[in-house]
């Protein structure tokens, strides 16, 4: 999950996939990666560059209104101090997307956390802007 992570958080979006696989080792060398690791999550993060999804935030991207591993907080009801980093968020027209990567390995155990934590970081975005997000748990 982590170089996955990695490697979405510093290829560019519109990467095609020898500049996946260079992003790839790359991340994987400062991970302390197999070659076998490397491979496969050059492989996830190049299936999920060609997402639907993806293709949107590209879009957005193009207009400069599309964001990457972003630090958010919030204060709840309570007081306590939520703190977070958004993966992608992206807005088309008046309305934020705001996405969170998950690998499978990552999912299989907290599912419902990790609903909540994108749908907290898309209040947060909609705090921070005045303008309505939707939460996307993207599995990969």
């Amino acid at each position: 999950g982590a170089l996955v992570h990695a490697i979405l958080a510093t290829v560019s979006l519109d990467a095609d996939r020898d500049r996946v696989a260079e992003v790839a080792t790359l991340q994987g060398r400062i991970l302390g990666a197999t070659d076998e690791e490397v491979a496969s999550a050059s492989e996830v993060v190049s299936l999920a560059l060609g997402h639907s999804l993806m293709a949107r935030a590209r879009e957005a991207a193009a207009k400069g209104a599309c964001r990457r591993e972003t630090p958010v907080t919030a204060t709840a009801p309570d007081g306590v101090l939520i703190e977070g980093v958004v993966d992608l968020a992206f807005r088309e027209g008046d309305a934020w997307t705001v996405v969170d990567f998950k690998t499978d390995r990552e999912l299989a155990d907290a599912l419902d956390v990790y609903r909540r934590q994108v749908w907290l970081y898309a209040d947060m975005v909609t705090q921070a802007t005045g303008q309505p997000a939707t939460a996307v748990l993207m599995k990969l």
